[in-house]
């Protein structure tokens, strides 16, 4: 099945956003079109143009069956609302922690906090969310849960997370008033990730990955949903910001419909802007396949969603999917066009050199 996937990028500094586009061709040669996360404002003002000349012939205010927001950060929600507002929307798929208030207080309950007072703390912790939210009702666009196992128009299947999954990583999460130390966890995840902007760096060989096991991502990273598009002569894998638990759960799942990440994707999406606690080399190993002779590829290629000048992808992550065979290429400021099949030429489009083994990588400590 013919069908391209755009990954936004900005000509100027900005920090990671993912914002993406695709569609593909339906037997009567009609199309459907759909938007996987927005970016911060100015990529969904981006996404706009792209789709309104390439999607759309140069007109604005075009179809879009679905949108889906994969999970509440800042730089994967806001330009949603630029899509919401400038186009005719089928469907909006997001999870909206207080639609599951009545399961969510049984997992957070310490008799401080009511369900109306929890509702409203969580509207006010997650108000991007919150404000898509008050778009779509006032567009009159629905707006559906997305959970392990829901198709979206017959070729996008859900991996995770599961409702469960979900709702006990919201009781997790430092945005959920549950027990103290929850929070607390979150603030040393976040004093963590300030720690890391200092960078020293080690050498690496190509046998051996310096990712880790056990690593973990926040609470919030881990609710992304996690998507297998099957368009038939490919398969592609969004993941948004997912963590290892989140990637273990996809696996899992897809296994248990008959489905094989690692045998029939070949086209990857890297998590979280290709950060180092999003990933291990067992999951790796699982999804792509064990390291390989060095010089060899596979027919495997992978993205990531990086702002220019930022220092994602992190060179570890990125010489672990080379080692694997995978090609990666990021965005770095500029917006990365992936076709297959039988789709319009774009005029001035240029191929990328891909992203190569490096020994430098970032140390740990």
């Amino acid at each position: 099945m013919p069908y391209e996937i755009d990954f936004i990028g900005l000509d100027k500094e900005t920090k990671d956003a993912t914002a993406i586009c695709m569609r593909w061709k339906n037997w009567d040669d009609s199309y459907t079109v759909g938007v996987f996360d927005g970016g911060f404002t100015e990529y969904g003002e981006q996404l706009k143009k792209i789709m309104d000349q390439y999607y759309f012939d140069g007109s604005e205010g075009g179809h879009i069956d679905f949108v889906i927001c994969s999970h509440p950060h800042k730089d994967h929600v806001l330009g949603l609302k630029t899509i919401l507002e400038n186009f005719d929307v089928e469907a909006l798929y997001m999870n909206r922690p207080w639609q599951h208030i009545d399961a969510l207080y049984e997992r957070v309950k310490d008799g401080r906090i009511t369900k109306k007072s929890l509702e409203e703390r969580l509207k006010e912790n997650y108000s991007d969310i919150a404000d898509l939210e008050d778009t779509a009702i006032a567009r009159g666009i629905p707006i559906y849960d997305v959970f392990e196992g829901d198709v979206i128009e017959g070729r996008l299947t859900v991996l995770s997370p599961s409702e469960d999954f979900y709702l006990d990583l919201l009781a997790e999460s430092g945005k959920t008033p549950a027990m103290e130390g929850v929070a607390q966890d979150s603030i040393f995840y976040s004093l963590l990730m300030l720690a890391e902007k200092a960078i020293n760096l080690i050498k690496e060989t190509w046998g051996k990955d310096s990712l880790k096991e056990g690593v973990s991502t926040e609470p919030d990273n881990e609710t992304s949903t996690v998507i297998f598009g099957d368009m038939e002569e490919e398969c592609f894998l969004l993941t948004g910001d997912v963590g290892i638990h989140g990637l273990r759960c996809a696996i899992d799942y897809a296994d248990s419909i008959g489905r094989s990440i690692q045998e029939e994707v070949t086209f990857y999406e890297v998590p979280h802007h290709g950060g180092r606690r999003n990933v291990s080399p067992s999951i790796l190993d699982e999804m792509l396949g064990e390291i390989v002779e060095e010089g060899t590829t596979t027919s495997k290629i992978a993205f990531t969603c990086t702002g220019k000048g930022t220092d994602h992808p992190r060179q570890m992550v990125v010489n672990a999917f080379v080692r694997r065979g995978v090609k990666v290429y990021s965005t770095k400021g500029r917006t990365i066009h992936h076709k297959c099949g039988d789709m319009p030429a774009r005029e001035g489009w240029t191929s990328l050199t891909s992203l190569g083994f490096q020994e430098d990588v970032e140390d740990w400590n």
